[in-house]
């Protein structure tokens, strides 16, 4: 998927899969609306020297890869590594002058791939019986089809060994698919009901389907959320969640947030009522104002100063108009990054809107009564805002490949770390009369000041990255983990949260000893290390209760400085 989506960015012509990349309709339509064709063109449609062709993990046979590359097309060989170490298999094996017996499918296309390296040398069995059925054969290699069902291996190699004893056994499932049927009969020995995400021709998936059918469960294996009912989850204490091997990120989110909206709609314990209370603040935007407010308060304390509420309401409802104006205009990205949010935001999609404008109409008001400079900071922003996906009126930006700002490699997060370091922090000083002198003390105040909401914001943001990386690697975001990989990004994080507690205690120790900023140091840094450890362990699956925890932060922050003041 991760070549594909590359393909596709930087394509000169068209691309094309040879068959169905993988066996999953959603995630075919998704890269059918990006503009991934299926191989061959149409008939009559001539074959454009600039193509390129994806191979898919399947793998293709030898003579059918020889027809392909003679079309002079680029062809992008995306073979699963497992699958082509079980071809270089059976190609040595036939070279020997042996015969191989292939457990799989008939008509898999990986199966069909390695009876191409088998060269007429091959045999197809789907179980044990086909096996005594074989012809006489010398020199015989068992290999298993990479995502056969491990407990029948044994079953299978008895039946060979029987009827061919000199045969060689290898086994060849694939340690992933072993994994998933692991925890797939975990979860069915754990939970009342099984539901499965996958595509229905996925071989994969029927099989962990099966797996809970033969557990006595009332399995289901679907393709969406709209393949649950409403009444599944009726007397049911837990509901097991598992997914085929290429189920995409998105689709097990989406899942995953209808089985927990049945779950809510069931519940009316007080339990229930807090986590309905949570959701409706994190998901409107309402949260992420609050945190704002508190935030900009909290670094005003710790560099040396207080303000009155009024700049609390000036950051709450400017920070909360532009987040709902992201939420809506990357409604596309959002329906893959967020599905939960996606579907709170069109079901009171008209109360947002209205929401949205008040936030809009009362900074604005406060900003005029703030002053000019504060009335143009906000201008700027807003233009800046809308300025993000608009096209260049040049031809772009030709060594960076960007035709926009939002093209720019790190562009979403540092626009989100900037704007909020420069509306938290300059209102401050740009008041009539200057809260802060216009002086080399006020000045460094205000670089520290900036400077704390900047790096707080960018690890948070970075962070953040973690859980929508699908979504931006579908829409072309170029963030810190679609250029750099996940490894390279929790690298990137954990040093840039190391360097941010050490600016706080350097702040503290030169230039500001008497004040609570060392309270900011745990909330924090704290705060994402602890959030990027859970979504590294669980790839990505976040949710409203993951941005209450990560955003909590900046609540924490105010609630600590105001503690260490208070004592």
């Amino acid at each position: 998927m991760n070549l594909t989506f590359a393909c596709l960015e930087r394509r000169r012509g068209p691309v094309y899969s040879h068959g169905p990349l993988i066996h999953n309709r959603g995630a075919l339509d998704l890269l059918a609306s990006k503009g991934l064709r299926a191989w061959p063109p149409g008939e009559g449609e001539p074959v454009d020297p600039r193509a390129t062709v994806i191979v898919r993990a399947h793998g293709l046979a030898p003579v059918e890869e020889r027809k392909l590359r003679a079309t002079g097309v680029k062809v992008v060989d995306a073979t699963c590594p497992r699958v082509a170490g079980v071809q270089r298999l059976v190609a040595n094996h036939v070279e020997g002058g042996g015969s191989v017996i292939i457990w799989g499918s008939a008509g898999h296309p990986e199966v069909e791939g390695l009876l191409g390296y088998a060269g007429g040398l091959g045999w197809v069995i789907a179980g044990p019986g086909e096996a005594l059925a074989l012809p006489e054969l010398k020199n015989v290699l068992l290999v298993a089809q990479t995502t056969q069902d491990k407990e029948m291996w044994p079953g299978v190699t008895e039946a060979v060994a029987s009827r061919f004893p000199s045969a060689k056994m290898v086994d060849t499932i694939c340690q992933a698919t072993v994994n998933r049927q692991s925890e797939a009969r975990r979860l069915a020995s754990e939970c009342g009901a099984l539901v499965i995400v996958g595509g229905r021709d996925s071989g994969n998936t029927k099989r962990l389907g099966l797996l809970g059918e033969r557990a006595g469960l009332p399995t289901m294996v679907v393709e969406g959320p709209e393949d649950i009912g409403p009444g599944f989850v009726e007397g049911l204490s837990s509901v097991g969640l598992a997914a085929g091997a290429s189920t995409p990120l998105w689709q097990i989110r989406s899942v995953r947030q209808r089985l927990e909206e049945l779950s809510r709609s069931s519940e009316s314990t007080p339990i229930s009522f807090i986590k309905r209370f949570i959701r409706t603040l994190v998901l409107s935007n309402i949260y992420i104002g609050l945190g704002a407010g508190c935030l900009g308060l909290a670094v005003a304390e710790a560099t040396g100063y207080t303000v009155s509420a009024f700049y609390f309401g000036l950051f709450f409802f400017f920070v909360h108009f532009m987040h709902l104006l992201n939420a809506f205009v990357d409604r596309a990205s959002t329906r893959t990054n967020d599905p939960d949010r996606a579907v709170f935001m069109l079901k009171y999609r008209r109360v947002l809107i209205f929401c949205g404008l008040v936030s809009f109409m009362l900074s604005i008001s406060g900003a005029y009564l703030a002053g000019p400079l504060v009335l143009g900071l906000l201008a700027f922003l807003t233009v800046s805002r809308v300025l993000y996906n608009i096209p260049f009126p040049w031809r772009g930006l030709k060594y960076l490949d960007a035709a926009s700002v939002k093209d720019l490699p790190m562009a979403k997060t540092l626009a989100i770390s900037l704007g909020w370091a420069a509306w938290l922090s300059v209102p401050l000083i740009a008041s009539s009369p200057p809260i802060l002198p216009r002086s080399v003390e006020g000045l460094a105040l205000t670089v520290i000041a900036c400077a704390l909401v900047f790096f707080n914001l960018l690890a948070r943001t970075l962070v953040m990255d973690f859980q929508d990386w699908l979504g931006d690697r579908m829409f072309g975001s170029r963030t810190s983990v679609t250029l750099l990989g996940w490894r390279r990004a929790a690298m990137l994080v954990w040093a840039l949260i190391a360097c941010w507690a050490l600016f706080i205690v350097f702040a503290h120790v030169f230039f500001l000893p008497d004040s609570p900023i060392l309270a900011l140091l745990l909330p924090g840094p704290a705060m994402n290390a602890i959030t990027l450890r859970y979504l590294l362990r669980h790839i990505g699956m976040g949710g409203y209760l993951f941005d209450f925890c990560l955003d909590g932060q900046f609540l924490l922050s105010a609630l600590f400085v105001w503690l260490w003041v208070a004592l």
